[in-house]
């Protein structure tokens, strides 16, 4: 080999090295770059979600220094105004208790909670820190006496001038905080956590170290976690745990003496931020390495050309993508902030909803409000993963299988249909209770989801029943004068039959056509009282099972309690029946059928008596009966005086009455339009015609014609 030749291959050699060198560096440098991103990334996330924490913090402080404000300037023995102080503050701030220890040692809870006997707040670490500090300031958790959950207490003095009236706390639930306020999560396998400045774990994923142990005896990877947080606002560090390196991230909380700390492992810090820098870094190497091999080609000029050129294109590069990155940064910056404002405004909206709110997927419980956890007593994790079936009972008022009636509502709104409702639904305890359902279907994010909306109706239903009741009752003295009335003609006859026995047997008149002629006529009066009874004891059955009937035979049930009142008051009553000699079936329960025809019996009775205290004017009342193929239609008129039209529209609505016609409506008419249509699905209209008013009643026919 000559001279020259090892010359070219030292030089070649000299330059390989070089070259390769240069590789060395460069990647170096593209690692440090690529690091100090994913710091930076886990740096921002940890400060956004002390920033959120510090935004609730100063809301929750707000709502309870006006509370402690208000009550500041209260009376001592107002305890109406101080409950519902408590009340609002609760509400507002989405506490799961405010309550007051007062200097003489009494205890005023918003959630109406009794403490036991011996109960002194005085003595609670919540009063003490704040009658000592005399500031507004956060407890550690602990676990709350009332709801048996882990709980933060922010205490706060009630002063009045100079001198503490007392201690207002506020409890805020920490798997609510952890929830709607702490949770950032940066990416798969990271959490988020909260420590005090002794490193006392205050929050975690893991509720068995809250309050137990210290961080960096919770975990010996983190020993020295105080010591870089020591005097710093924020920071990062890498740690090792169990095979793997970790990246964690601090930021101080402002207004209170917390850490809020992200921690993830460096291979996902790297998914979410770094891997548009490593995709740069590869295609530089390769850049280099196709470079070698034109200067391995070409000469240690054209090398050197190529890599001068390559090295202002890779530190260009590297600005742009740094310049990127940051604009990356503050894009995701401002979509976190914005997410969590937008999370924490529709939570709470659903959250204080006055009605139930739950989610079906699959017909499964993915998710409910508050509201719906009160309704049914059952946690959140109760009623999650359960579906309706199993919180009804296994049949409807009506009668009707709750999983057939469930299907074909679940049918219909198949068809796109809003579909409204009446559900009896079973609390934890077992008992039921009426609600109003409202159900929808609808697609979010690509699956489809049930919503429904419930509605607690049971004190409604009592008060209806009630009224209902009391309708009865004030019919019920009628009925007893109108029996007792319409009794005492039969007891007559009978009376006259007994003494007439007793002059026959004395004169020897007692022949076969006598004794036939007295039993006849003493068994048709008995026969007579009897079907009074009758009519009596089934307009007040309590039964309220629905089953078939004869609506004829009811309204003539009606029409023979009512009538002695019509005759001493001078009405005549007359009944207009088809010619078909057939019964007209139609379903429900016949007692409140035959409520409904006597309260429109009495309105038509009151109207003809206020028209005529001044006139001779005829005094009819007629009942109409008609049908056709689908339905019995019962017409209700009379000769009285006719409805204002003012009044018309409101003669239906609950405790309406007016010192005319109306008077006599009130709750009989609401409640009677409420047995139609709601028991019986019929309709209960009115209208005025030539000579006074009419009621009509449509009802279902269930029975065709024999």
């Amino acid at each position: 080999m000559t001279f020259k030749v090892k010359n070219s291959l030292i030089t070649m050699t000299l330059l390989l090295v070089g070259i390769l060198s240069l590789i060395g560096v460069t990647y170096h440098s593209t690692r440090v770059i690529i690091d100090r991103t994913v710091m930076n990334h886990q740096q921002n996330i940890a400060a956004q979600a002390a920033a959120t924490t510090s935004m609730w913090v100063q809301q929750q402080i707000k709502i309870l220094s006006s509370a402690a404000k208000s009550l500041g300037s209260e009376p001592e023995d107002n305890m109406v105004q101080t409950m519902n102080i408590l009340k609002m503050t609760m509400e507002a701030g989405d506490f799961s208790d405010v309550y007051i220890g007062l200097a003489d040692g009494k205890m005023i809870d918003g959630a109406e909670w009794i403490p036991p006997q011996g109960y002194d707040p005085r003595i609670r670490p919540w009063y003490m820190r704040a009658q000592k500090t005399e500031t507004i300031g956060f407890s550690y958790p602990y676990i709350d006496m009332t709801t048996k959950q882990m709980v933060i207490a922010l205490s706060m003095p009630i002063t009045s001038g100079r001198q503490i009236k007392g201690v207002l706390s506020a409890d805020t639930n920490l798997d609510m905080l952890m929830k709607n306020v702490v949770n950032a999560r940066a990416a798969r396998g990271g959490y988020t956590f909260v420590v005090g400045q002794g490193g006392t774990i205050i929050m975690h994923p893991d509720k068995n170290l809250l309050m137990r142990q210290k961080v960096q005896d919770a975990d010996p990877s983190l020993e020295n976690i105080l010591k870089v947080m020591k005097g710093k606002e924020s920071g990062s560090f890498s740690y090792a745990q169990n095979g793997k390196e970790y990246i964690l991230a601090y930021q101080k909380v402002e207004n209170v003496d917390w850490y809020l700390c992200t921690t993830m492992t460096r291979a996902n810090a790297y998914e979410l931020s770094g891997r548009a820098s490593m995709l740069l870094a590869t295609e530089s190497v390769l850049k280099v390495l196709g470079i070698l091999v034109v200067v391995t080609m070409f000469g240690v000029g054209g090398s050197a050309l190529v890599l001068y050129l390559y090295n202002r294109r890779f530190v260009n590069a590297m600005q742009k993508q740094q310049v990127q990155i940051s604009g990356m940064n503050e894009d995701l910056k401002w979509n976190i902030t914005r997410r969590k404002e937008l999370e924490t405004h529709y939570q709470t909206l659903f959250n204080v909803a006055n009605d139930a709110i739950m989610v079906l997927k699959s017909m499964i419980f993915v998710d409910c409000n508050e509201k719906a956890n009160e309704l049914f007593g059952l946690s959140h994790y109760g009623i999650l993963g359960n579906n309706m079936l199993d919180l009804s009972p296994a049949h409807q008022p009506d009668g009707v299988r709750s999983h057939e009636k469930a299907l074909k509502i679940i049918s219909e709104a198949e068809k796109g249909e809003q579909q409204f409702f009446n559900w009896n639904f079973l609390r934890s305890d077992g008992t039921e209770f009426p609600a109003e359902v409202s159900l929808k279907k609808l697609r979010l994010n690509n699956e489809q989801l049930i919503l429904l909306s419930i509605r607690d109706i049971s004190k409604r239903v009592n008060a209806e029943q009630q009224l209902r009741q009391a309708q009865k009752m004030a019919a019920m003295g009628e009925m007893v004068g109108a029996i007792a009335h319409q009794w005492r003609q039969p007891l007559n006859i009978l009376s006259t039959y007994i003494a007439s026995v007793q002059s026959a047997y004395y004169n020897n008149m007692v022949s076969r056509e006598f004794v036939d002629k007295v039993v006849s006529g003493a068994d048709s009066q008995i026969q007579f009282m009897s079907k009074t009874i009758d009519d009596f004891r089934h307009f007040f059955k309590p039964s309220k099972s629905k089953e078939p009937f004869d609506s004829i035979e009811g309204i003539e049930s009606a029409a023979r309690l009512i009538s002695p009142n019509y005759k001493d008051c001078g009405i005549e009553l007359t009944i207009i029946r088809p010619q078909e000699k057939y019964p007209l079936v139609v379903s429900g329960c016949r007692s409140e059928f035959v409520h409904v025809v006597l309260n429109l019996l009495a309105n038509a009775r009151d109207a003809i008596m206020e028209k005529n205290q001044e006139s001779d004017e005829p005094k009819d009342v007629y009942i109409v009966i008609e049908h056709d193929d689908s339905n019995v239609i019962i017409k209700v008129k009379d000769t009285g005086c006719k409805i204002a039209a003012h009044i018309m529209p409101k003669i239906f609505n609950p405790y309406f009455s007016t010192k005319t016609y109306a008077s006599g409506t009130g709750i009989g008419l609401y409640m009677s339009r409420m047995i139609i249509e709601s028991e019986m699905q019929g309709t209960l209209t009115a209208q005025n015609y030539e000579h006074g008013a009419v009621f009509t009643i449509t009802l279902p026919k269930i029975a065709k014609e024999d």
